[in-house]
């Protein structure tokens, strides 16, 4: 059998990159956690970044450690928690100031999606509105993270504590989804959250009524300067290659829209050629990221999704048909998609 881990490695990882989590996201969890969790803490914190020029993580350690914590303590309750009592403001090193400064539960939760592309690589937040409720959705874009359970309660946590600080703690008509199956979660979660929840699905949201977002802000300082949060945004997008940027929306779009290329280096901010041609300077191609984006996502659905077929699984990578799928899984790995789910089916049992 041809070697998968190698074959991921020649696209996206050959220039030695790894998605990161800002350092902050550990503050808080110090008080929450028994004296045996500390050191990990700490760990954590002492690690060098690949990239030094900002305090970060890998986003793949900080993932397994909120696994870890509820693993070890059996108290699916501490990830909330720590997400409910962050200090917003030291979001970012400093970056969360314009979410404290909002006078808005709008407003706030809009600057805190519009920062995280700086707090963590490879992820999606979006702030929807339809029909009367709105909504946060938070998910990790990096098939190769998973599980990633707890980090979804922190994540939704800080989420939550701006609407509570809005709405003064009413939590009428608030409800949850993640991700995640019920079982996974290792706890009763509607009772930890106190609302509906729904497992199972390919994002981890809050959902809300839409009145929410006009509720004011108990705000000391209230502040519009969003200049150091732009040009942090700015900054990131320059730094990170552009073939990671182009992973990223694959995988986001993934199952929801056709990948189109002109409409994908549009978003991107470039022409089509230009990315053709940037991309060919970073050693790869449009068709190389897509190829290896879906085979990478096929072992997340296989370990995820274990009831779909092969064929479902090939609509949601994007194949009109799964004979297709088939193929590309073949050269890639060295067999059939068929071979390597009953692989791993034996190997989990």
């Amino acid at each position: 059998m041809a070697d998968a881990t190698s074959a991921q490695q020649r696209v996206l990882f050959s220039r030695n990159t790894m998605s990161q989590v800002h350092a902050s996201a550990l503050n808080g969890w110090d008080g929450l956690v028994d004296e045996g969790l500390v050191p990990e803490i700490h760990a954590l914190r002492d690690t060098r970044p690949c990239d030094i020029s900002r305090p970060s993580i890998p986003l793949a350690e900080f993932v397994r450690f909120s696994e870890s914590v509820v693993a070890r303590s059996r108290d699916v309750a501490i990830p909330w928690a720590a997400g409910m009592r962050f200090d917003l403001g030291s979001l970012g090193g400093g970056l969360g100031e314009p979410v404290l400064g909002a006078t808005r539960v709008g407003s706030a939760l809009r600057r805190l999606v519009d920062l995280f592309v700086v707090l963590q690589d490879c992820t999606e937040m979006t702030l929807d509105r339809e029909e009367g409720m709105a909504s946060v959705s938070y998910r990790i874009l990096d098939p190769d993270i998973w599980p990633r359970h707890h980090d979804a309660m922190f994540t939704l946590g800080i989420v939550a504590q701006i609407i509570r600080r809005g709405t003064r703690g009413a939590w009428d008509k608030v409800e949850f989804a993640f991700e995640a199956e019920a079982h996974e979660m290792r706890g009763d979660i509607g009772k930890v959250l106190n609302a509906p929840c729904s497992f199972g699905g390919d994002t981890n949201q809050i959902r809300f009524p839409a009145a929410m977002l006009d509720c004011a802000l108990p705000v000391e300082h209230p502040s519009n300067d969003l200049g150091r949060v732009n040009r942090a945004i700015v900054e990131h997008r320059r730094r990170t290659p552009l073939v990671e940027r182009l992973a990223q929306v694959v995988w986001r779009d993934m199952n929801c829209r056709p990948i189109e290329q002109e409409r994908i280096a549009r978003e991107i901010g470039m022409s089509s050629r230009t990315m053709r041609r940037k991309l060919a300077e970073e050693g790869s191609s449009f068709q190389e990221v897509l190829d290896e984006c879906r085979m990478r996502q096929a072992l997340f659905e296989f370990r995820t999704r274990p009831d779909l077929s092969i064929a479902e699984i090939a609509l949601r990578l994007g194949y009109a048909e799964h004979s297709n799928f088939t193929r590309a899984f073949h050269r890639w790995s060295g067999i059939s998609p068929q071979a390597w789910r009953a692989r791993m089916t034996r190997t989990a049992h």
